[in-house]
């Protein structure tokens, strides 16, 4: 087994990655936003944010 280098260090970026995506879906759940609240420069604003009808 001389790829076992290789081997180690793909586990590791893949646990990395894993925690990261359950991370996120964990914060979506939740209601968390990525965004920091300012709309104004958002490039989503309306959608992630609809706008309140007077």
């Amino acid at each position: 087994m001389k790829d076992w280098g290789t081997i180690l260090i793909g586990l590791i970026v893949l646990s990395i990655v894993a925690l990261v995506v359950y991370g996120m879906i964990k914060d979506k759940k939740s209601g968390k936003s990525s965004c920091g609240g300012g709309c104004s420069g958002c490039g989503m604003s309306g959608s992630c944010h609809p706008v309140k009808k007077k």
